[in-house]
């Protein structure tokens, strides 16, 4: 199958093409991508993405390769390891860093966006998890059909090891469970549920970090029982270092879009950057920097030009994140209603995430407390206050809370999040029932009206305030 001109779209030299197609293409049969899969992904990818930029072409290169060598993991000889999402990234790194042997990564955020958002192949993945446990209408998580529906149909290689964390999902455990009864994988989980009382946000107890260290730092001893590899203190160490150089990096070309107009959309910076920086990637591990280096000096580029993708002035909002699976979401309230998203709520790390508490100085009590100064891993109202916190510090007009029905944490805070952030700031709020994994049910066009109507009311507000 000739496909030269897609790798290209997706960054590819002809000295890259001629050295990785010959695994491109057995991941792809393994994957079912055929020459119109391919058209349509040129098509998506063009429409989609701001391939105008060398660093977004590059991205997507990283993608194309890091699926294939997920693919062929088992082939090339690897142990592979999959830690779950949302994932502990610096952890996930650090397992990575143990030996070249290993594969890891959480294969349902590659299949997401690679055969959801560039091939929009996703559905025939979902529908396999169905019919293998996770049945349709039981308000069963997408993400995870696809991370059981790959593995079923052979996309993801059958994992040595699965890594489950409780801290913020609680379907996750009983879908790698449902792995270990299935197919006899073995199953490392950590615990930790979102239950803190209410009234100790923003203060983090040093029970909590305590107990959730103890939890990750027994999850590195199972690891080197079950596959044989030692997660060393070096390793760790350099985990801890790579995921820091990646996420200042990031944070760096976040704040760009600090200007106006918006410079690239979420599609390029959270689906194609972001999603990268929190799945333990080895080809973002080795090509990463240098991509966003190069991402870097495109937004500028576009910062000093006054270049944008929305006008300078439309109305400023964040939401949750864009769809894993389909950026017309995105693209619709960008491009189509010119409403500008410089920020989501998860990609930002506030100063208190920044700030060092020295009762912790150990990795896995680090670990911990990282994740739980996340207001959207900590409780309810911690999610609301976080919401909160973005809105107030990007001074944003408005929140669009778009929420999973089948997913807890985030469904269930809905209201919460929206009576909060408008008695706090008094700034509207558009809770909307969506998928960011599955659009079958909930497509762009379907909660188009909604979205619209809420796009008009912030541009009346600012010409007012104007």
């Amino acid at each position: 199958m000739q496909y030269e001109g897609f790798l290209k779209l997706c960054g590819f030299s002809e000295d890259d093409i001629t050295k990785e197609k010959p695994r491109i293409d057995k991941a792809f049969e393994k994957a079912g991508i055929g020459p119109e899969d391919i058209s349509r992904g040129e098509e998506r990818v063009k429409k989609y993405f701001d391939i105008e930029l060398p660093s977004i072409r590059k991205m997507l290169g990283i993608w194309i390769k890091e699926f294939a060598d997920m693919t062929l993991a088992k082939e090339d000889g690897k142990t592979v390891v999959y830690p779950i999402y949302p994932s502990i990234s610096q952890f996930g790194i650090s397992l990575m860093m143990a030996s070249e042997d290993l594969y890891v990564t959480t294969p349902e955020v590659l299949i997401d966006v690679v055969m959801g958002a560039i091939f929009d192949k996703i559905n025939p993945i979902l529908e396999t998890a169905e019919q293998n446990g996770l049945g349709p209408g039981l308000a069963h998580c997408s993400l995870l059909q696809a991370r059981l529906g790959s593995i079923v149909k052979g996309i993801a290689p059958m994992p040595d090891l699965t890594m489950t964390t409780g801290f913020y999902c609680d379907q996750a455990p009983k879908t790698d469970e449902l792995l270990h009864e299935l197919y006899g994988v073995p199953n490392i989980f950590i615990n930790r549920s979102m239950d803190p009382n209410w009234d100790e946000w923003p203060d983090i107890t040093e029970r909590q970090v305590r107990f959730f260290g103890e939890e990750v730092r027994n999850s590195i001893k199972q690891f080197g029982e079950i596959t044989g590899f030692k997660l060393t203190e070096e390793a760790f160490r350099e985990g801890f270092r790579e995921n820091a150089k990646r996420w200042f990096a990031f944070q760096d070309i976040q704040n760009l879009m600090r200007n106006e107009p918006q410079p690239i959309s979420q599609n390029d910076l959270s689906t194609l950057t972001f999603y990268m920086l929190i799945s333990p990637t080895r080809r973002f591990i080795k090509e990463g920097p240098e991509a966003l280096q190069l991402l870097y000096k495109d937004v500028k580029d576009r910062v000093d030009r006054g270049v944008g993708v929305v006008e300078k002035g439309a109305p400023r909002i964040t939401y949750e994140l864009p769809s894993f699976t389909d950026p017309s979401f995105t693209y619709m309230i960008e491009k189509e209603l010119g409403i500008s998203i410089p920020t989501t709520v998860i990609t930002w790390l506030t100063p208190r995430e920044l700030t060092r508490d020295e009762r912790f100085k150990d990795r896995c009590e680090r670990i911990a407390l990282g994740m739980l100064r996340r207001g959207i891993f900590h409780s309810a109202i911690g999610r609301a206050d976080y919401y909160r916190e973005v809105a107030e510090a990007w001074n944003l007009d408005g929140v669009i809370y778009n929420y999973l029905f089948s997913c807890r944490p985030v469904c269930l805070s809905a209201q919460i999040v929206k009576k909060y952030v408008e008695r706090e700031l008094g700034i509207p709020v558009l809770a909307l029932e969506y998928d960011l994994y599955d659009s079958r049910d909930y497509s762009a066009e379907q909660v188009r009206t909604r979205v619209e109507t809420f796009a008009e009311m912030l541009k009346v507000r600012k010409a007012a305030k104007a």
